[in-house]
């Protein structure tokens, strides 16, 4: 919410190039830093949780990029579960890749239902939550616990 506010606040700003597009990459790389970081193993543990955070990042821009611009001529809330579902898949093959964790097809499963589910949240339209935050929680929440029920506990 505090990101969100600033984000606003900044973008009429002509200093700042694209609040959006800033604002963007700082969700994805918190996503990552906090919910996929800690998957990483301890060998270069700090440049792990660099590379979960820079991809997610890139996955959370790429997803704003596919739902606004993408090629796709469905309804809305179909565009939304795919690139929710696209999203999740994204943030488990970064975990099993970066982290690295053991292949587990049950994450990867999860991690689809989950970010389905979260990105059918969009569709939701809150008339007071005119940044989508309760969506982005619900998609946020259920890939994370999609992860953790996948890939388990990381214990160092």
């Amino acid at each position: 919410m505090l990101v969100a506010n600033i984000a606003e606040a900044l973008d009429p700003l002509e200093a700042v190039p694209d609040a959006g597009l800033w604002f963007h990459y700082v969700v994805g790389a918190l996503f990552g830093a906090l919910v996929l970081g800690p998957y990483a193993a301890a060998d270069h543990r700090p440049l792990r949780i660099l590379g979960l955070a820079a991809a997610s990042a890139v996955i959370y821009r790429l997803a704003i990029l596919f739902v606004t611009e993408g090629p796709l001529d469905y309804g809305v809330l179909a565009t939304f579960v795919i690139t929710g579902a696209g999203a999740a898949l994204l943030c488990a093959l970064a975990v099993w890749l970066v982290a690295p964790q053991p292949f587990r097809p049950l994450a990867f499963v999860l991690a689809l239902v989950a970010g389905a589910l979260g990105g059918a949240t969009f569709e939701l339209k809150v008339a007071s939550d005119p940044f989508l935050l309760v969506s982005h929680a619900a998609w946020q929440l259920l890939v994370c616990l999609a992860l953790h029920a996948g890939f388990g506990v990381r214990r160092a």
